[in-house]
Parts: C-alpha cells; sequence; structure tokens
C-alpha cells in the first residue's frame, strides 16, 4: 500500500502541517495533481521497503526523496568523502575539461562498491527506487563547497561537436539520463540548487536526495534541467552525485518520445503496469 500525503509547495520547507492519509490509485493522483498543482508528498512501499518523496515538479520531473540515508549511512559518507584527496573540480565543454569561475567546488570521484558505505548506499537506492538502474550510473562523485563555492547554472547532459569526442562512458553507456544528488552536509547559509526553468530552489536536510531527468525518453536534451549550486555563505556543503546513464534504463521504452520524461513513472505502483510496448506520455493520463 502507498500512502498519499499533502505536502508544502515549498521545495524543502517545513515537514509538518496536517496530512491526509489515503491508498493510491489513480483518481487519487490525478486529484492530488489537480488540487496542488505544483507538489505533493506520497510514500510507496517497494519490496515491503518504505520511501518518501515529495513531487516537487511532474513535468519536467523533480523530485526530493526525504531521509533516504539514515543518521549513520550519512555520518559513515561523510567521514569516509572527508578521508579522500578532494581535488579542484573542472568543467566540460564538448568534451573538454578545464578550470573555469563557473564553478568553485573539490570533489573526489567513488566507486560504488569501494567500501562497505558507498556499497550500502548503492544498494539501497537499487531497491528503493526500482524505476531507475543504477547498473548505468557512473561512480559517485563527492563534492565539497566552502564558503565562497558555487557552480553556475548548467546542464548535466553532455554535448559533442562529434562522435569521435565520445569517451568510454558515452560509447558504451550512452548520456546522462538522470541526476540523483545526496545532501551529505548542509551548509548554515546559503547553498541551495536552483532550477530557473522550473522556478524553484531545493534546499534540503542531511540524508535528502533529490533527482531529475536531464533528458526526455527520445534521449534528446531536456532543456528545462538547467541547474546551478548558490553560493555558499557560511558553513560547508557535502554532496554525493550519481549520474545515471540511458543504456538498459526501464523508463525510456515506455514513456513517450518529443516531451518531457512525468513523474508518475517514478512511482512504482503506476510505472509496473506498463508494458514497454505501450509507450505512454505517462502512467497517469494528465
Amino acid at each position: 500500500m502507498s500512502v498519499l500525503k499533502n505536502g508544502s509547495a515549498e521545495a524543502g520547507g517545513n515537514r509538518g502541517g496536517m496530512e491526509t492519509h489515503m491508498n493510491v490509485n489513480e483518481n487519487a493522483l490525478l486529484g492530488a495533481k489537480e488540487r496542488m498543482g505544483d507538489s505533493i508528498c506520497l510514500t510507496y512501499l517497494h519490496n515491503f521497503l518504505p520511501v518518501d518523496l515529495e513531487i516537487v515538479s511532474w513535468s519536467p520531473t523533480l523530485i526530493i526523496y526525504r531521509n533516504l540515508l539514515t543518521l549513520r549511512q550519512t555520518s559513515e559518507f561523510l567521514k569516509f568523502i572527508e578521508k579522500r584527496d578532494l581535488t579542484i573540480q573542472k568543467t566540460t565543454d564538448y568534451g573538454t575539461s578545464k578550470e573555469t569561475t563557473h564553478r568553485r567546488a573539490n570533489g573526489s570521484f567513488i566507486d560504488h562498491g569501494e567500501n562497505e558505505i558507498t556499497s550500502e548506499v548503492h544498494k539501497k537506492v537499487t531497491k528503493r527506487i526500482p524505476a531507475l538502474n543504477f547498473q548505468s550510473a557512473e561512480l559517485f562523485s563527492a563534492l565539497s563547497y566552502i564558503p565562497g563555492g558555487h557552480y553556475a547554472v548548467h546542464y548535466d547532459y553532455l554535448s559533442y561537436r562529434s562522435d569521435k569526442e565520445h569517451d568510454w562512458w558515452m560509447q558504451m553507456m550512452r548520456n546522462r539520463i538522470g541526476t540523483l544528488i545526496f545532501v551529505i552536509k548542509t551548509a548554515e547559509k546559503g547553498g541551495g540548487t536552483v532550477f530557473p526553468s522550473i522556478g524553484t530552489t531545493i534546499k534540503i536536510d542531511e540524508g535528502d536526495a533529490f533527482f531529475w531527468f536531464n533528458a526526455q525518453a527520445d534521449e534528446s536534451q531536456e532543456m528545462l534541467s538547467d541547474h546551478g549550486g548558490c553560493p555558499i555563505y557560511s558553513g560547508r556543503k557535502v554532496i554525493a552525485t550519481l549520474w545515471i546513464r540511458a543504456k538498459d534504463q526501464p523508463v525510456i521504452p515506455m514513456a513517450a518520445s518529443g516531451s518531457p520524461i512525468d513523474a508518475s513513472w517514478m512511482i512504482p505502483s503506476f510505472s509496473s503496469a506498463f508494458r514497454s510496448e505501450q509507450k505512454s506520455q505517462t502512467p497517469v493520463e494528465h
């Protein structure tokens, strides 16, 4: 059974307030979309495991996963990242990486199974978010932002002038269809993630995560997925990112091409009812 709850329209806002509980079905979800418009909160069970999420934007998809990591997992992940040698991060333009003023952060890439905590986190999201195939994800990208740290508005979708510029990831796993960011440590002031085209800023708690699609189902670029890391004014922000590649993603053969992938596909109770040959804009028609 899934639970549908009224949620705050402010992304990352107060988690309190009155809640109404009901079984999720097509009529309930449609009614909630009509009433709330910009966001709802719900809980679904998958393999008897609860997942709390807030759908900030239905199309294009922007979802917050609440308490995806436990306090222990968040603490252990932070301790592991702090032991790494973090280097100045670069930006990528047409396959070429370089240091620029657009990005001020230190970071490191971490294998999914590098130690117990990274393996545990990777296995957890694989079990909790079945709409995505995390075997097609890049390495964890751990980033640390100190005061003055920021990342100018950009796209995670990779652009190349020609196929000759493609690296192994692009050749074998195709482009970055989605991005999942874990918040490991929050800054005292600043440090949100702004989505200009969606018109919202995500600033959430440690242990939360948020996800969006960088591409549409035909693997063309999602032009509404532009985002940026707001400046840090006080404290330190630490995140871990999984860029999810398009290869073997179950949503691709199901969602209709030529338009944003709807957030409904991320809810197992709806997306699991559709077969790959039954292409649809969304499992719950608007």
